[in-house]
């Protein structure tokens, strides 16, 4: 007799050794079944993260991937100016760390 599995979607019983059911088209492997789950849960946490982000966030994401060109220019000098602010303020917090320790 030919190892079987049944299939956790339809409850069927096919071939242990094909990784999807034939009448259903489900993974039975377990590994396949282990990386959907994981991908799903991926998936969530993506959706999760892009839903709590803040509205300056979003229209930034936005101009980034636009067709317009004034607006990739807008977002690269948003970005510029967000690096040199960035870079002011660590230097300014090595600074204190310096004068300090």
């Amino acid at each position: 007799m030919v190892n079987e599995r049944k299939c956790p979607a339809c409850g069927e019983w096919t071939n242990g050794l094909i990784t999807h059911c034939t009448y259903c088209g489900a993974p039975t492997d377990p590994s396949l079944i282990a990386q959907e789950s994981r991908n799903e849960r991926e998936k969530v946490r993506r959706a999760e993260k892009l839903r709590n982000e803040s509205k300056t966030v979003k229209k930034l994401r936005a101009l980034k991937g636009s067709d317009k060109p004034i607006h990739r220019l807008i977002f690269f000098i948003a970005n510029t100016l967000f690096t040199i602010y960035m870079g002011i303020l660590s230097f300014v917090v090595w600074l204190i760390a310096l004068i300090t320790g």
